[in-house]
């Protein structure tokens, strides 16, 4: 049996998209001159589609370390850093003068050029070196997005340091675990309040004897506003603002007592902690090389030219939201920093080239243009509603005619029985259905022409009257970016309407981390429904999820990935690391479900996309990009009496949703007060006697009392609805392991019934 590895070819950026059929990635030492310390030797990867290929540039004789003589800038310098210390050094020579970041919305709205952010990132990082930080220490970064997140960022790597990120809201016990798991050497903190809440609740550990995890802080640095001396109770270091640091660092600067360390590839860039299975965080090691392997090939998917905006809106430790950026400042674009209550005025006052977000803005975006629509006249809004329809069922019908349908992208009769067809699929004229079915497909495609044909006059007005003010209203000028969720099918068939593409993609934390991603050029290669094709240098493989031997293409499996952006490891996690790689081979365990489409199926185009159709692993990602991991909120809910199992759920939607499997026994036979008043209704067997409403209603209080309860818990954890399933679990059923354990898979095709009733219940 035929089985499907895809593999996108590697490339190195150049101006115009140009492509070189081999490129300089990992972290195997080198010796000998060239533009990169550290560099390897090339990677060769299979095609996916006919390549150009160009001539490769001249190796430079000269190390890009200052203290060795930096090579020549040029622009293809600035687009391909070995290291992301490079991106502000090269840029600063580069686009000097060009605008790199506006930040409207802090004190004095602050904007630098890229000058001036390379030469702030210096000073700063010559502060920090004098307040002793060293090359390979760490330092926690918990902070929103402004442009001194992105100071502190280039400054502590510019320094050779790492920093371990997370934003200044999350739990302070999290913060303090990151703080001391990290091993943390300085803390750089958004502002005295969130400095407040941590030496707090550290304050509370030295209470209960169980140590300062602050105790190792050899300075901490507030990055917005001053602080007071309570805030500071409990540190035994100094604590000092942004700017004195910075000031410090200039003159530092200026007496020559600052050096930049020498960086390579290899090296620590970020810990980037991401929730565990046992309530703590892990800490994914991402290196210089798997950043910069991003930075040099999302051209393949995007192109963001000199002077292009970007609207920052997401947190910026948020890999998906810190490497776009790290993209497009390489390429000279500028950002601007923007947060979801400005949201809207800002995409009408800095209308963005490029906005990169989660599948949840832009449900938030569609529902504020119907809810416009329908606030106006009646006549206007039926007329505004029809032509939408039209243009959607235009843009539909124009996929099938053009072979980029996913419904029509797989061989006829496909299915998880029918997997010889899928790997069969090109072989003979039928392809996986023979004649009949070809003529089907035949068929189809010419009746969506003739759908084309008759609503191409209302698709165009629709473009005059509806589209334009539209577009207009939601400010972005070329693409939106869309991550950290699939895409709802109505939110693609809508901007895709309105002529705003929308490049949806995959990825992990672990991968740095896009693995594969739609293209804006050339239309053809956007194909609504899947995350599109690896990012080169990636490959991404289907594989059983038990016996992880490969499966043909068209077939559900387990996806694995292999490639420079896969992490070194979870930091001080042995365990974790192995479970991640357990296929072998540098091959990580994504942990999600889906298929390659087949090539060679008559009139698709589709052929080596990636469609995306579950979780194996148990995280669930909400449309807001938010992770949740479900063990630990089953866990304490099931403590309750009342609880046997739970099964939470809420991928892609905006909140979760549970379903409970009642003690029954506990619950009939009045454990508890199952009614809810305390003192249970007989029924006439002596037995309480209860509702469905009111059985749920009480359940529902005791998963809210016993998840908020927890002391990790966070608002997006809350459980908004639940479905009691009184048929019960069992290990013969297959819905149970041998352990006792739910077995969500199974359960999920046993009760498909009742998960898609609570689904369609969850806000989208």
């Amino acid at each position: 049996m035929q089985h499907l590895s895809l593999r996108n070819e590697g490339v190195t950026v150049r101006p115009g998209g140009l492509r070189d059929r081999r490129i300089r990635l990992g972290l195997a030492l080198r010796k000998g001159p060239g533009p990169c310390r550290g560099a390897p030797p090339p990677l060769r990867v299979a095609q996916v589609e006919p390549q150009v290929t160009i001539a490769k540039p001249p190796e430079q004789a000269t190390s890009l370390n200052s203290s060795r003589g930096r090579p020549p800038y040029t622009r293809l310098n600035a687009e391909a850093p070995c290291t992301l210390c490079d991106i502000w050094a090269c840029n600063a020579e580069v686009y000097g003068e060009l605008l790199a970041v506006r930040d409207p919305h802090q004190d004095g709205s602050p904007e630098m050029t890229f000058r001036q952010l390379y030469d702030t990132m210096q000073d700063f990082a010559a502060g920090l070196t004098d307040l002793g930080l060293r090359q390979y220490d760490k330092v926690a970064l918990f902070s929103e997005n402004s442009n001194r997140w992105l100071v502190s960022d280039g400054a502590v790597m510019s320094c050779g340091a790492a920093v371990a990120v997370r934003g200044a809201t999350a739990p302070s016990e999290e913060l303090l675990y990151i703080c001391g798991h990290s091993e943390a050497t300085g803390l750089l903190v958004q502002d005295g309040a969130a400095l407040s809440r941590i030496t707090k609740a550290a304050a509370e550990h030295e209470q209960k004897q169980e140590g300062n995890p602050l105790a190792a802080l050899r300075f901490v640095v507030v990055l917005w506003g001053e602080v007071t001396p309570a805030q500071t109770e409990g540190l035994r270091c100094p604590v000092l603002s942004y700017s004195s640091v910075l000031e410090n660092g200039a003159a530092v600067r200026r007496s020559g007592g600052f050096k930049p360390a020498d960086v390579a590839p290899g090296d620590l860039a970020s810990l980037v902690y991401t929730s565990g299975t046992t309530g703590h965080p892990k800490g994914v090691m991402l290196t210089h090389a798997n950043l910069t392997y991003q930075v040099r090939n999302l051209s393949y998917f995007l192109s963001v030219q000199p002077g292009d905006r970007v609207l920052s809106l997401l947190p910026p430790w948020h890999i998906y939201e810190r490497a776009a950026s790290y993209f497009v400042f390489s390429r000279g674009g500028h950002q601007v920093y923007t947060n979801i209550r400005r949201l809207r005025d800002d995409l009408s006052s800095y209308p963005p080239d490029h906005f990169v977000c989660v599948p949840l803005v832009l449900d938030t975006l569609h529902s504020r243009v119907r809810q416009r629509l329908a606030a106006g006249p009646r006549h206007r809004a039926a007329i505004a509603s029809a032509l939408l329809a039209a243009g959607v069922a235009y843009v539909r019908a124009r996929r099938i005619v053009k072979g980029i349908s996913l419904q029509h992208a797989l061989p006829a009769g496909n299915d998880e029985e029918g997997a010889e067809a899928a790997a069969g699929a090109g072989k003979g004229s039928g392809a996986g259905g023979g004649v009949l079915a070809l003529l089907r497909r035949f068929s189809q495609v010419v009746g969506a022409a003739v759908l084309m044909a008759l609503l191409a006059p209302l698709h165009a007005l629709a473009g005059v009257l509806v589209y334009g003010k539209i577009r207009a209203a939601l400010g972005v000028r070329k693409n939106v970016i869309s991550g950290g969720g699939s895409l709802a099918a109505h939110l693609d068939d809508f901007y895709e309407a309105l002529g705003l593409p929308v490049l949806n993609g995959w990825g992990l934390t672990e991968t740095s981390p896009v693995l594969a991603c739609r293209r804006a050029q050339p239309p053809e290669q956007n194909i609504r429904g899947t995350v599109g094709l690896p990012t080169p240098g990636t490959e991404i493989r289907v594989v059983d999820p038990e016996t992880l031997q490969p499966l043909p293409a068209g077939r559900k499996g387990l996806l694995l990935a292999r490639g420079p952006g896969v992490m070194k490891g979870y930091y001080r996690d042995q365990d974790a690391t192995q479970r991640a790689f357990r296929a072998g081979d540098g091959w990580f365990d994504t942990g999600d479900l889906g298929f390659i489409v087949p090539s060679g199926v008559p009139f698709s185009r589709c052929g080596g996309m990636i469609v995306l159709s579950g979780r194996a692993k148990d995280t669930i990602v909400l449309s807001s990009g938010k992770n949740v991991e479900p063990q630990p909120i089953e866990d304490a809910v099931v403590a309750s009496r009342l609880v046997k199992h739970m099964v939470l759920l809420g991928q892609d939607k905006r909140e979760l949703g549970a379903l409970v499997w009642p003690d029954e026994e506990q619950i009939l036979g009045g454990g508890g007060g199952a009614d809810g008043s305390g003192a249970p209704a007989e029924g006439a067997e002596g037995r309480v006697a209860i509702s469905d409403e009111q059985l749920e209603s009480r359940l529902m209080e005791e998963v809210t009392r016993l998840n908020a309860a927890r002391p990790d818990y966070a608002p997006f954890q809350h459980v908004a609805h639940i479905t009691v399933v009184r048929t019960p679990l069992s290990v013969e059923g297959g819905t149970l392991t041998r352990t006792m354990k739910p077995r969500r898979p199974e359960i999920m095709r046993v009760h498909a019934e009742e998960v898609e009733r609570l689904m369609g219940r969850l806000r989208g």
